[in-house]
């Protein structure tokens, strides 16, 4: 039995007319008869009552049509599901990412366009930490992730790592703090400053890398908190337990009683990358990196070293560099 005898019985049994259900089925009346008569051999069973002046379902067509309808209704459902897969309208897509990725306008306008274009596949989000990211990526459990650092990663062979947004640092700190009366701060201002660090003891994060390139430029800043998050940072901060260096993106959270300055110097940038599978992107990850590059320029392909490389998004206008960029 195929679908088409399910399909050619029930236009028959619709129509109650040989005729009539040929002509919507688009085949002539002959092989539609045969078909039929096929279909009931198999069975074993008469179908339909003929006769010169009229077709009637027997008591068996009565149960078999319900049953053949059901039938086809799976077998309908069965393909739109397929095809639906094969677009990529199902399954998982689990991203990793740094705190501040939300916060990244690029980044939440494409999560945004997915759940809309996508309802159906999930959305898992993990935060972790950049070598975690990293190792998640190369074992197969997430998709996509989101980190930041001042270089591009050094990543196992098979990931790609593209810069998508460079972008300055600011310092956070109590709107009564005497260097919240510059409009601008260098590195050398924060020499002997009491600082508030965000998951430093991490490796690869941001926290160290800051840590590392202060130190390079003979600055010493006192750390007076670690956190392992980031409302506690902001928290400390408003506080007045510290200063806190973040990434503009960040910006976008306005606690009471904090200001934000931006960082002079070239070197006072943030990068964010979105590392991925070179060659084990799934239809569901690439179409979620299609989305991302189609909110910016050029394209995300891989990145080399080096200040020329483009971004989807260009940083904003700089403040004056300094002795210390």
């Amino acid at each position: 039995m195929e679908l088409r005898h399910l399909r050619y019985f029930t236009a028959v049994a619709d129509t109650l007319h040989f005729g009539r259900a040929a002509q919507q089925l688009g085949v002539s009346q002959p092989p539609l008869s045969q078909q039929i008569r096929a279909l009931e051999e198999e069975l074993g069973v008469r179908l339909f009552e003929r006769s010169s002046r009229k077709v009637q379902l027997t008591e068996a067509g009565r149960v078999f049509l319900d049953e053949a309808r059901a039938t086809l209704a799976h077998a309908d459902h069965a393909i739109d599901v397929a095809r639906r897969a094969a677009r990529g309208d199902f399954g998982k897509l689990t991203l990793g990412f740094n705190p501040s990725a939300p916060f990244v306008p690029t980044v939440a306008r494409a999560i945004f366009e997915f759940r809309q274009h996508h309802p159906e596949v999930r959305i898992e989000l993990l935060e972790l930490s950049a070598g975690a990211q990293v190792a998640a990526l190369a074992a197969g459990e997430i998709d996509i992730s989101f980190l930041r650092g001042p270089t591009v990663p050094t990543v196992p062979p098979g990931i790609v790592a593209t810069r998508i947004l460079e972008e300055r640092l600011f310092a956070a700190m109590r709107s009564d703090h005497p260097l919240a009366r510059k409009a601008s701060l260098s590195f050398q201002d924060l020499h002997g400053e009491a600082m508030i660090f965000y998951a430093r003891e991490q490796k690869g994060s941001f926290a160290g890398s800051l840590l590392d390139m202060l130190h390079d430029m003979g600055v010493e800043p006192v750390v007076a908190q670690d956190v392992r998050e980031i409302s506690t940072m902001f928290g400390l901060a408003v506080a007045g337990l510290g200063i806190a260096v973040l990434a503009e993106s960040l910006c976008a959270l306005q606690p009471a009683g904090l200001t934000y300055r931006p960082i002079r110097g070239k070197k006072a940038m943030s990068s964010l990358w979105i590392l991925s599978a070179r060659n084990a992107q799934g239809l569901v990850a690439r179409q979620f990196l299609d989305i991302l590059e189609s909110h910016g320029p050029g394209s995300l392909g891989p990145e080399s070293p080096g200040p020329e490389s483009p971004g989807l998004e260009a940083p904003g206008p700089a403040p004056s560099d300094d002795a210390d960029g």
